[in-house]
């Protein structure tokens, strides 16, 4: 990793098939590791930038992607929400209780003013909930192009929030 992006960045967590890294600018660092492992044999399969990082609370994971979503996607544009790992919500006492996916992504979804694409959207509005420590779990968000979340050997190269 370090002679396809450099040493500057942070390991934050690291476990079996993931690894979190932080760095100054995530979209910059995946095209790097991009072209660096495009014609490379390498365990690497998948290298995703990350937006921000939030408590896993559907409605907080939400409001951010809106956020996202109504600057990054144009208009006339399709998107899909891909959700990895279960979002929570708070019940009626006050407790969080975990949500299932689809409710999730409706929840997300509601807010993007975007015409929907399962098969073959423009956009993905990717969330993945990651555990960073024992009892500790963060829901990392994306709003970019969807070949940004395939396999890093695809070779679609480009801005990944270029409209």
């Amino acid at each position: 990793m370090r002679d396809c992006i450099g040493s500057d960045f942070v390991l934050v967590t690291s476990r079996q098939s993931l690894m979190l890294l932080k760095v100054w600018d995530p979209y910059d660092a995946w095209l790097r590791m991009k072209r660096c492992l495009l014609d490379m044999d390498t365990p690497i399969h998948r290298v995703i930038p990350v937006d921000e990082v939030l408590d896993p609370l559907a409605k907080k994971v939400a409001e951010k992607a809106w956020q996202l979503a109504e600057h990054r996607i144009p208009s006339d544009a399709s998107y899909r929400v891909t959700l990895h790992g279960h979002l929570y919500d708070v019940d009626d006492r006050g407790r969080f209780a975990q949500m299932h996916t689809i409710d999730a992504i409706r929840v997300i979804a509601e807010g993007i003013k975007r015409r929907v694409d399962l098969e073959n959207p423009r956009w993905t509005v990717y969330v993945r909930v990651v555990p960073v420590r024992r009892w500790f779990v963060v829901a990392a968000l994306s709003v970019a192009r969807s070949y940004v979340f395939k396999n890093v050997r695809v070779r679609e190269l480009g801005d990944p929030l270029e409209p």
